[in-house]
């Protein structure tokens, strides 16, 4: 299973990447039904959260005051596909939702990154842009580990239908080791979702523990290939493409 769903990101990630990427099923546009109850409307805005919420998807080191990278990154997040179906425009809702991202990110003095993601969801009215601000807690060494902690924030942009902003703090810890780096972090996420069709739902403002496990591969001096999986109210799976220095 998990074979098949890393190959569908591949794919998904050079379709992207060239343009020719197509929907996983129909027209994924976000239209909200009215027939959306408010129990309905809260697990929506749960979904979607995660998977537009920002995500570092990278180890807990900073990268210096000279060091840059660039990514491109794909995500599958499992979804309510019956609760999704109230909620896509065709009423036919993909049985996972595969987000991809264009990243970015830069080190700062003082220990500290920058970092910049923007989100395209395809064939759908999907955008969304998020950021980072990253710190280190401990510099890594031959035998110590990185340490950092991560405030970030996005904001979904592109759906009339639906107000929805994140923001959150991770902390990470990672061990350089020769052409790999495993990592791990736990955090908190916060959503704010708010309908604008007028439907007398209720905001929904809430919150949740995310984790998440990953392993970067250094293919190149330049490149690098990274995957993670996500555990929060759904769960998530990420490859990364990365070019830095």
């Amino acid at each position: 299973m998990k074979s098949k769903l890393f190959a569908l990101i591949a794919a998904t990630s050079i379709c992207t990447a060239t343009g020719t990427g197509t929907a996983v099923a129909g027209n994924n546009d976000i239209v909200l039904s009215p027939s959306l109850a408010q129990s309905e409307f809260n697990s929506l805005v749960d979904e979607l959260g995660t998977a537009v919420a920002y995500n570092p998807l990278s180890p807990a080191s900073t990268l210096g005051i000279t060091g840059f990278e660039v990514g491109l990154s794909v995500t599958a997040v499992d979804i309510d596909k019956t609760l999704w179906n109230k909620a896509v425009s065709d009423s036919s809702a993909p049985s996972a939702l595969v987000v991809p991202r264009l990243m970015a990110r830069k080190g700062l003095p003082f220990g500290m990154d920058v970092g910049i993601s923007y989100l395209s969801g395809p064939d759908s009215n999907i955008s969304v842009f998020g950021g980072e601000l990253r710190k280190s807690l401990l510099a890594g060494t031959p035998l110590s580990p990185s340490m950092s902690i991560i405030g970030h924030a996005s904001r979904l942009n592109g759906v009339d239908s639906l107000d929805l902003s994140t923001y959150g703090v991770d902390f990470g810890i990672s061990k350089k080791l020769p052409f790999l780096t495993p990592y791990a972090a736990i955090g908190q996420l916060w959503y704010s979702g708010k309908e604008n069709l007028g439907l007398g739902l209720a905001d929904q403002d809430t919150s949740e523990t995310r984790g998440y496990l990953g392993l970067r591969v250094g293919m190149l001096p330049l490149m690098s290939i990274t995957a993670q999986a996500d555990f929060a109210i759904v769960n998530s799976y990420s490859v990364k493409f990365d070019m830095g220095f």
